[in-house]
């Protein structure tokens, strides 16, 4: 009986490898791994000293990247200028000081990219990239037409008019 549990426990084991392994970390392309949901992306040399950096918007993630790289290089690294027309970026760079996280950076990625020179990064850094749209035509249009659609059934359903 005993050889039969041990086989039992075995395939069992191998079995939970098989489908988890992969599960845990899957190869994302260059330089990217993803680890239990959450992105986790390597841009160093080998031998080269890293910080990891915590990115929110753009392509979330973890960033391991080199110490000297500039907070302008990340940016563009996770996708943080994926605006486009009437999409407004907002670039915040957060850093733990004496036990909280605090804000040192809230710019509009427009002035963002405008700087002389851009922040530098300390490990266990938080950058948010948050994006709104504004209004265009379509919506305006959208919305116009709903009033007024809304506006003839009531006339219509009140018997307002005739």
């Amino acid at each position: 009986m005993r050889p039969l549990r041990l086989r039992y426990a075995t395939g069992l084991a191998l079995c939970l490898m098989l489908a988890a392994g992969p599960a845990w970390a899957q190869q994302q392309g260059t330089g990217g791994m993803q680890a239990g949901g959450t992105a986790y992306y390597t841009f160093a040399r080998p031998g080269q000293n890293t910080i990891e950096v915590l990115v929110l918007g753009g392509q979330s993630g973890i960033y391991e990247v080199g110490e000297n790289i500039n907070m302008g290089q990340l940016v563009a690294l996770a996708g943080g200028g994926r605006g486009g027309g009437r999409t407004n970026v907002t670039v915040r760079h957060f850093r733990l000081k004496d036990g909280k996280r605090r804000k040192i950076l809230d710019q509009d990625l427009d002035e963002f990219t405008e700087r002389a020179q851009y922040p530098s990064l300390q490990d266990g850094d938080v950058i948010r990239l948050e994006t709104s749209q504004g209004w265009g035509w379509r919506e305006v249009l959208q919305i116009t037409t709903a009033v007024t659609s809304l506006t003839f059934t009531v006339l219509r359903i009140f018997d307002i008019g005739r």
